[in-house]
């Protein structure tokens, strides 16, 4: 009996102490709860935190330098870039905004708008350029030589016909070609046409691989080289049909358990990044007699947007947003304050980034010759330039000129 009545006294202190101790199994149910994303509003938070992070990683890579923000943003030579961000949430909120106007003002209503923007786009791709492009001869910038400085009128012609461009401001003008292309999209979506929307964007995607040089959307740009729109413009039509489609899709998607889908693409991710650290090492035992640097410089080229590209940019959307859907409370409070204002205002924040660098650009020769390849300052004027970024939005300097 004593016996007996030790073993239940061993099982309630036992009982006690699980009781108060944390449930290890619910533990992620539970912070996936206490801390996940809750929509607060029309307007979808997550993007503009990862918008935000997309300027944060185009200043600091676009600034150049001896860095330690490179170990997050990339330095511009990893397998994804800000542009990359820049151009799928573009086609994400497009497909939200432009589709809920077309189904509530009707899709003309929602065409002019979206051809507006693009005007708007258009007079600040012009007058950016035109800018940026003095700046850089009247210092002798490394990339003047892209301006054809004997002949300053022509040039201006070519910028303003849209047949020239240059180091920096060439994201406004493919994105000005992508707003053009939005009123399209937007009927074909609207007439329940979006796999033949998709299959046309795949398709002309697939011949840009194919024949990137001989294929030049719409007409052939001086100064393009950075990105091919026939292959980029796949990123943000895949992007707006989503955003169209979203509400169905989530629908759809809603008995999906995130958090172990998290762990899977995280794992994803893990080995995509070895599979980038090795540069395809084990493909070199998989094809003998395999130029391994010539394949993974095609299979990630940034201009073609290559499929080695695509697929790593599918893994690290997904992996950033269920991240700041699973993580908000505590990502928003850490990082909220900066990347927020940033993200709401990305387009100012793009048109500020390119004076800035234009201007320290124009400084940098009367500062010490290694003062760019001291990790600690090069960082810290990174730092600085983000920041500085962050107060005019804050103070909302020249917002009634510099669209948002």
């Amino acid at each position: 009996m004593n016996q007996i009545q030790s073993m239940n006294g061993n099982t309630t202190i036992t009982a006690r102490v699980m009781r108060a101790l944390p449930n290890i199994w619910a533990l992620p149910r539970s912070l996936s709860l206490d801390w996940a994303y809750a929509a607060a509003g029309q307007r979808d938070l997550r993007l503009d935190l990862l918008r935000g992070f997309a300027v944060f990683a185009m200043v600091a890579d676009h600034f150049g330098g001896s860095s330690w923000l490179y170990l997050i943003t990339g330095g511009n030579t990893f397998i994804v870039s800000a542009a990359e961000a820049f151009i799928f949430i573009s086609g994400l909120t497009v497909g939200i905004v432009y589709g809920a106007l077309a189904m509530q003002e009707g899709l003309r209503s929602a065409q002019f708008k979206a051809l507006k923007r693009a005007l708007t786009l258009y007079k600040l791709g012009v007058a950016l350029t035109l800018l940026f492009a003095s700046i850089s001869v009247l210092f002798k910038l490394p990339w003047s030589d892209q301006v054809q400085s004997g002949d300053p009128l022509r040039f201006a012609l070519n910028v303003a016909t849209l047949r020239q461009t240059m180091y920096l401001v060439d994201i406004p003008l493919m994105y000005l070609f992508l707003m053009l292309a939005v009123p399209a999209g937007l009927w074909l979506l609207i007439k329940g046409q979006t796999v033949l929307l998709l299959a046309a964007s795949t398709a002309l995607w697939t011949v840009s691989q194919l024949f990137p040089t001989q294929l030049q959307v719409p007409w052939p740009i001086m100064g393009n080289t950075a990105f091919n729109l026939a292959a980029w413009q796949l990123l943000f039509f895949v992007a707006m049909a989503i955003g169209f489609h979203r509400k169905a899709l989530s629908e759809r998607f809603a008995g999906l358990p995130r958090l172990p889908y998290f762990l899977f693409i995280g794992l994803c991710l893990v080995r995509l990044l070895q599979f980038n650290a090795t540069r395809g090492a084990m493909l070199a035992d998989l094809i003998p007699g395999l130029n391994t640097q010539a394949f993974m410089n095609g299979l990630f080229l940034k201009s073609a947007l290559a499929p080695g590209r695509l697929i790593a940019s599918a893994i690290l959307f997904q992996f950033a947003f269920l991240a700041a859907t699973l993580l908000w409370r505590p990502v928003a409070a850490l990082f909220g304050w900066l990347l927020l204002p940033l993200g709401q205002n990305a387009l100012y924040g793009y048109t500020m980034h390119v004076v800035v660098i234009g201007l320290f650009s124009a400084v940098l020769p009367y500062l010490p010759g290694s003062v760019m390849n001291m990790g600690a300052i090069s960082t810290s004027l990174q730092l600085l330039a983000i920041l500085a970024i962050w107060l005019m939005i804050q103070r909302r300097f020249l917002f009634r000129l510099v669209p948002r």
